[in-house]
């Protein structure tokens, strides 16, 4: 495998020794889809320092038994922050977070339901009618209150001056509880709302009191489930002790209870379905009918750490900007019985991808500076990534040009696996790549020649589709980036049968595909770093 895991020089083969022996910058006009791409520097020999065995033997400590599965919130989960601080500071980075640490602490805010005390009261026409959870169920927000007023349907509660959309026009919605509806109109890009412009923030922004949402289809088939029930009284919600300021009380409403809300606007639960699978708008309208919402939650706060540095780039001007390479390093909560869920592809794969690539660019830093974070709680909630965008950047998000972020490439299908589990898992020559195009058209033509100058591997696109409905572009820490204007790719290798389980061992990993892969990352945030102008974002 030693041949295949060799890199090739873009042009004649002296030019490494050339690389590495001199200044001097070697470019190449290259082409991809018939689109010219910029002039790209060389990529430096280091690249070949990423080694199927150096992944492993990261892989191997941060997936072991001994640290239980990197729970966020574990105690133990600070082993492994400090094994990657560490390791970042014997590769030369420098602690970017709260005076020069590595480790950029934050507080979490546990919150489990108390179910006595959650409780909602529907009054429509004469009739008041009460339910408790069941019928109804404690919403993402974990907010505690008791707040009461007319119910006012919003559709999908959008509110976009930027995208001339707004569902609260013409509406009343003060000292109201509005019902939201899943889901977005065609003309609206919900990559590019605001904070202010949908969810919370927006009923927030607009005077509502408290939120009823509608369930999403496979939510609503599943409520009658006792185990689903046990589930969601067994869960818990997570959010920042910093965090965005505009979580209301909020319930999810069973199907029965939707329906009777829904009929009040003349609408049901496969209207509502059916339009947001076409994207259709919805008519926002006021509803005869009142609400009590009661929701008490037991809250628990814990202290937990992203990790992160910064490797300065070598041009005096250059370097005040930044390249962004992460990944999430937590995982799964040791079982009751002592489980461990190693999550060697989730998201350890991601993690030693990022920590082997950051050896290999300390090696031959190129012209931007790089910032390397390993977030955490990105599986409570990509907790991690929104403390270093909205609450306390570790650099300043306008001086980062790009970032890139990895999350499972370990995984391959083996020939003949017809498992309908593994479906959608890529073979060894092929990883899922979201949002290169969504931002930057420049950073996908680069992305796609370095990829065809070099590792050759096959992009596939599947869940880069907006209507794809997975919506995979929204559930990694790249989001947060993203959303605020940041370019952005993530690299994937697709949820497999052992996604989430104990069985996600490292025995199971493809450490020649990682390489491939890994390399690829380095390539292009290489090149990204070390370009002569800052990538153009002209798909916003």
């Amino acid at each position: 495998m030693a041949d295949t895991m060799k890199h090739h020089c873009p042009s004649k083969g002296h030019m490494r020794k050339l690389f590495a022996g001199t200044t001097v910058l070697f470019f190449v006009l290259i082409f991809s889809a018939g689109m010219p791409v910029t002039y790209l520097p060389p990529v430096p020999p280091t690249v070949d320092t990423i080694t199927p065995g150096e992944l492993r033997m990261h892989l191997e400590f941060l997936a072991s038994d001994e640290l239980g599965g990197r729970y966020t919130l574990a105690p133990n989960f600070a082993i492994s922050a400090r094994y990657l601080a560490s390791h970042l500071k014997a590769y030369g980075f420098h602690g970017a977070a709260e005076h020069g640490d590595f480790l950029q602490r934050f507080e979490v805010i546990t919150s489990h339901v108390q179910p006595a005390a959650t409780s909602l009261r529907l009054k429509t026409g004469i009739k008041t009618v009460s339910y408790e959870l069941g019928d109804i169920y404690p919403g993402n927000s974990g907010v505690s209150g008791h707040v009461s007023g007319q119910v006012v349907f919003v559709g999908f509660g959008i509110s976009s001056p930027s995208q001339k959309h707004d569902d609260y026009a013409g509406l009343d919605v003060k000292g109201k509880i509005v019902l939201v509806a899943p889901g977005s109109p065609a003309n609206v890009d919900i990559s590019l709302l605001a904070d202010d412009e949908n969810g919370d923030e927006a009923a927030l922004a607009h005077g509502a009191v408290g939120i009823l949402s509608i369930p999403p289809a496979w939510f609503g088939n599943l409520a009658g489930n006792p185990s689903f029930m046990k589930a969601i009284l067994g869960r818990n919600s997570f959010r920042l002790a910093r965090g965005r300021s505009g979580a209301l009380p909020e319930l999810t409403l069973g199907k029965d209870v939707a329906e009777k809300l829904l009929s009040l606007a003349g609408l049901d639960l496969k209207t509502v379905y059916a339009a947001a699978r076409q994207h259709r708008t919805l008519k926002p309208v006021p509803l005869d009918a009142s609400a009590v919402i009661s929701v008490k939650f037991d809250e628990q706060r814990t202290i937990t750490q992203n990790v992160v540095g910064v490797l300065d780039g070598t041009d005096p001007h250059l370097k005040n900007e930044y390249v962004a390479l992460s990944a999430h390093y937590d995982h799964l909560k040791t079982g009751k019985n002592g489980e461990v869920f190693h999550g060697a592809d989730d998201d350890g794969s991601g993690t030693v991808a990022i920590l082997t690539i950051a050896r290999a660019l300390a090696q031959s830093p190129p012209r931007r500076s790089i910032m390397v974070i390993f977030h955490a709680g990105e599986e409570l909630g990509l907790l991690g990534s929104e403390y270093n965008t909205e609450i306390a950047p570790a650099v300043p998000l306008d001086k980062i040009v790009a970032a890139f972020n990895i999350d499972m490439i370990g995984r391959s299908k083996p020939p003949g696996d017809d498992s309908r589990a593994d479906e959608h898992l890529t073979d060894a020559r092929t990883v899922y790549l979201v949002g290169s195009d969504r931002i930057s058209h420049e950073l996908h033509r680069i992305s796609e020649a370095t990829n065809q100058e070099f590792q050759k591997l096959h992009l596939d696109y599947h869940y880069n589709d907006p209507a794809n409905p997975e919506q995979i572009y929204f559930r990694s820490d790249h989001w947060n980036y993203a959303r605020h204007g940041v370019p952005v790719i993530f690299y994937f290798d697709g949820v497999h049968a052992d996604y989430h389980k104990t069985t996600d061992t490292v025995d199971k990993i493809d450490f020649d595909k990682m390489t491939r892969i890994s390399r690829l990352v380095f390539e292009t945030a290489w090149r990204i770093a070390d370009l002569d102008h800052r990538l153009a974002k002209d798909a916003q």
